[in-house]
């Protein structure tokens, strides 16, 4: 697992990713872009129960979730990796386990999807039925403060697709804007400071959650 970091996110309902962006920018940070923009994609898994989802809503501080993410087009997995996120209150811990042998399938196939779900149960986290529950797919702007401390990113044009039981192909939008900040643990309270001015909800909910709260009658 890497070092621990705290994560901590906002959610702008009423607003675009450039409003966002101009917000860091002149900031007390002064952010700059890191890295060039780009989409990311995910698939979620969940047991049967959506136990990751009820555990968040519940507000259990000691948390995993499961993700394969890679980037791109969505249509076919470009070297994805298999991502264990271990979460305690706003600390974070990722271990990424990279999936050579899926390169370039296409995830919308059933024998595709069922071969990746079987291989990540038996060779990974070892017979657990985890199931691939959801799709989403965003934008994501990379920022980086002047110190080089904090990171930040912008996630816009949110969209999620329900896989369990391959029922529809549906793809259903989520339409905030999601900033996240992420630092070293020891920052945590000169942060908070420098950004308790920002007028927006904040959120502990992930996109996985958000996403599937707005499927909510598809898994019903």
């Amino acid at each position: 697992m890497k070092n621990k970091r705290i994560e901590r996110k906002w959610v702008f309902n009423k607003a675009d990713h450039i409003l966002v962006l101009n917000l860091l920018l002149r900031s007390n940070f002064f952010f700059k872009n890191q890295y060039p923009p780009r989409k990311i994609n995910s698939i979620y898994f969940d047991n049967n129960n959506l136990s990751n989802i009820t555990q968040n809503l519940d507000g259990i501080s000691n948390r995993v979730k499961y993700r394969v993410r890679w980037y791109g087009k969505v249509d076919n997995l470009i070297k994805p990796n298999f991502e264990i996120k271990k979460k305690k209150n706003f600390e974070t811990q990722k271990k990424t386990i990279p999936l050579k042998n899926f390169n370039n399938i296409n995830y919308n196939n059933e024998k595709n999807l069922n071969y990746l779900t079987e291989f990540i149960n038996n060779k990974i986290v070892f017979n657990r039925k985890l199931l691939p529950t959801l799709l989403v797919c965003y934008n994501r702007n990379y920022l980086i403060s002047s110190n080089n401390l904090i990171r930040a990113t912008i996630d816009y044009e949110i969209k999620s697709q329900k896989l369990l039981n391959f029922k529809n192909d549906f793809f259903c939008n989520f339409k905030g804007v999601i900033l996240e900040f992420k630092y070293d643990s020891n920052l945590d309270q000169i942060v908070r400071s420098m950004f308790n001015n920002i007028k927006v909800r904040y959120s502990k909910n992930s996109k996985y959650v958000n996403c599937a709260l707005n499927n909510v009658e598809s898994f019903s």
